[in-house]
């Protein structure tokens, strides 16, 4: 028999509602038709207070369902699919992170990899430049879309009808005086991007950085996420856009 010392490392660590609110996501992982509360406290021994507080907790993060019917709570699909995407996004790092570095090598500077996630674009993954000084996120960095090179690139890409939603979501923050502020001019943008094969970020978020970015399409030319380079804009140059992002989709390709 396997002690709970024995199996968790850190078990004196652990934060005791939160292992809880753990043992109920079990429960409900195993039961496809969902449970009630009787249900969840019989298989987890906890009584009726805690497993309230848990389920409307998660009820309100969208984490699980309630059906008004038989009052059996399941796991929803924003919980399915985070799960989905947590493995997704681990084959996704591993398929392209030699790309990344073949790219941050050929350009020296930082390059990122970023994907839609609900109604944001976030950053997953970045090899460092090779610079004394370079532009570098914090992993899971949250990019404005209507500023982000590699949102860009894969709003530039997508189909009219999933862009539209995401494009809907946008609050057009005027950062200085580089950023689109309107629907209308963004359209523009994007059309450009997808006319040129990239999408950039000149100066629009950060005064002195910008970024060059193409899509990662799936075979059915879906863009399923974006590489980009990041740097100062005095060594990152618009002149050298065109040159940097050829270099970007032939890395890519191979």
């Amino acid at each position: 028999m396997i002690t709970d010392t024995a199996r968790f490392q850190y078990k004196r660590y652990h934060i005791p509602n939160l292992v809880k609110a753990i043992k109920v996501w079990e429960a409900l992982s195993e039961c496809e038709n969902g449970l009630t509360q009787l249900e969840l406290m019989k298989k987890t021994n906890f009584v009726q207070s805690a497993i309230f507080r848990i389920l409307a907790t998660l009820q309100d993060y969208g984490l699980v369902d309630k059906n008004p019917n038989d009052n059996r709570y399941t796991l929803s699909k924003l919980f399915l699919q985070m799960a989905l995407g947590a493995e997704k996004t681990k084959k996704l790092i591993r398929g392209v992170s030699d790309i990344m570095v073949d790219i941050r090598d050929a350009v020296k500077e930082t390059t990122m990899l970023g994907i839609m996630l609900e109604d944001r674009f976030v950053m997953l993954h970045q090899e460092i430049g090779k610079h004394s000084f370079n532009y570098t996120g914090t992993i899971g960095l949250v990019c404005p879309m209507h500023t982000a090179a590699g949102a860009k690139a894969m709003l530039a890409f997508m189909d009219a009808g999933k862009a539209s939603k995401y494009i809907s979501k946008i609050d057009f923050v005027k950062y200085n005086e580089n950023t689109v502020t309107n629907k209308k001019d963004f359209a523009k943008v994007l059309k450009e991007a997808r006319r040129k094969g990239y999408a950039t970020d000149i100066e629009e978020y950060v005064r002195g950085m910008n970024c060059v970015a193409v899509p990662i399409l799936d075979a059915n030319g879906t863009p399923t996420a974006s590489i980009w380079v990041t740097g100062p804009s005095e060594r990152l140059k618009v002149s050298d856009f065109p040159k940097i992002a050829e270099i970007m989709k032939q890395k890519s390709a191979m």
